[in-house]
């Protein structure tokens, strides 16, 4: 295997006296980030995000049965189940202090795993660019709207993320030297715990071959292969095996049952075109919500014509709330700009980022995959073509999230580094000053009460308890009581 070149490489040293600053500027950022995580996971009310309530009745399933529910009891059950695991023993931990403690602490799980991703950027960013350079791409990473929504909501999104941000260390490790057992363990068992939380752990999972996809492979690559692959089968593989025997099929879904179906159906604007993967509608930067529509109306069932557009709801839901999981619908509408504001201000840090993929493709391509960041591009990849595949069968508006795109986030900054730092060191002040100040607005925006107050809980909490009623086994109806309608009964 050929040398890499110094600066694409992970050993590659820092700058000479730059470490003591990099130092501060991380503990910093890691400390404002945590501190507005925390501040999210307490005040924002319980079943705020995006189907909060069916996520907690999967975890109060598993607190009240001691077991997993059937993979079709509930909306949310097919779902991989670590983070439901994981959310059981934390509401079994919190129960005695309480509805609001076990609500944050459900919550915590995803604003750790985020953080940790963070921290993963960081490292491999600094070992690319100068600390500057790390520093705005994890601020990004950290603050970029779907990544804070995410972080601070009962759900499976983020730990996914963070797992499969911790394989990318131990899988880059390998791609230099794919002969390192050690390395190939770290890479299954991180990589098997993401497909272990949710669908999109594939992701990560193909990044895993590229290493081994070569033409010199030896005794040494299987053997390392081989541990990797059974560390990852040992992980996640008793869990598509339930899949299979219990559903005929390793990747359940409930959106073809009811009540998702009706649910879905009522928000398909009209079927897909070819077209709509094609461009980005500039309108979705202007009224970049599905509930934003001309004039401001609020009128049930309507919905945004424009939001047809697949990558401009995509944007959309990235750079803002374009599903209105947390700032309340009467804000979306016209004479409010914090959407068309960081809509706009996301398109640099999201242009650098796709310039800098592009140069690690032709990069990939041209080292016929033996460039550090092949695994980089394979996971993007891959999980590009998973989000068109998936869009494409649910039609819904409400499928298009830029939530399953978050095991991508690690690697984005990745290449927004790589694009920046190609555009040369005398562009860099500015265009790093104008990516921090997306990533500034977005913390602003998104910090709770700062800016806008989550809906109360009660909306929500009624919502899920017709759900729960239709779904008896569910256990939605009785995690809106516990967290929400018994809670506020309670004398004060």
């Amino acid at each position: 295997m050929s040398e890499l070149p110094a600066d694409t490489r992970d050993d590659a040293p820092p700058a000479a006296g730059a470490s003591a600053a990099a130092g501060i500027a991380l503990a910093l950022l890691m400390g404002v980030a945590a501190t507005q995580y925390a501040w999210n996971a307490v005040g924002i009310p319980a079943l705020a995000g995006y189907d909060a309530g069916p996520h907690v009745g999967y975890i109060l399933a598993i607190v009240e049965t001691g077991r997993l529910p059937d993979l079709h009891s509930g909306t949310l059950t097919f779902h991989p189940p670590l983070y439901y695991l994981l959310g059981s023993r934390v509401w079994s931990l919190l129960e005695p202090a309480g509805p609001d403690a076990i609500s944050a602490g459900l919550r915590a799980i995803g604003g750790i795993a985020s953080l940790l991703a963070g921290v993963v950027c960081w490292f491999m960013v600094r070992a690319r660019a100068s600390w500057p350079v790390a520093w705005v791409a994890t601020a990004l990473v950290l603050f970029v709207p779907v990544g804070q929504m995410s972080a601070a909501m009962v759900g499976n999104e983020a730990l996914a993320a963070g797992l499969a941000a911790l394989a990318l260390p131990s899988i880059l490790a390998l791609q230099r030297d794919p002969h390192r057992i050690g390395q190939a363990a770290l890479a299954g068992l991180f990589a098997g715990l993401a497909f272990a939380t949710k669908f999109s752990g594939f992701f990560v999972v193909a990044a895993c071959a590229v290493p081994f996809l070569r033409r010199d492979f030896d005794r040494g690559m299987l053997r390392a292969l081989a541990v990797g692959l059974a560390v990852a089968a040992i992980i996640a593989g008793p869990v598509y095996a339930r899949n299979w025997l219990v559903a005929g099929s390793p990747f359940p879904f409930t959106r073809l049952e009811e009540p998702l179906k009706s649910m879905e159906a009522g928000n398909i604007l009209r079927p897909r075109r070819l077209s709509d993967y094609l461009w980005v509608d500039p309108a979705c930067l202007l009224r970049p919500s599905i509930h934003h529509v001309e004039g401001g109306s609020l009128a049930p069932r309507r919905r945004n014509p424009d939001m047809t557009n697949v990558w401009g709801l995509a944007y959309a839901s990235i750079w803002y709330d374009a599903q209105g999981h947390r700032i309340p619908l009467e804000f979306h509408r016209d004479g409010v700009y914090t959407g068309p504001l960081l809509t706009l201000l996301g398109i640099l840090p999201t242009g650098l980022m796709l310039f800098g993929f592009g140069l690690a493709v032709v990069d990939a391509v041209r080292r016929r995959g033996r460039s550090h960041d092949a695994p980089l591009v394979v996971l993007f990849g891959v999980g590009i073509t998973f989000f068109v595949a998936f869009t494409w069968w649910a039609q819904s508006v409400v499928a298009v999230k830029g939530s399953y795109l978050l095991p991508l986030c690690v690697p984005a900054g990745v290449f927004f580094a790589r694009g920046v730092t190609r555009l040369g060191a005398r562009w860099q002040p500015l265009l790093l000053s104008l990516c921090t100040l997306a990533a500034l607005v977005s913390a602003v925006v998104f910090t709770h009460d700062l800016v806008y107050s989550a809906s109360p809980a009660e909306r929500m909490a009624h919502r899920y308890h017709v759900m729960g009623e239709f779904l008896p086994n569910s256990y939605i109806a009785e995690a809106a009581d516990r967290l929400v309608l018994e809670r506020d009964a309670e004398p004060r």
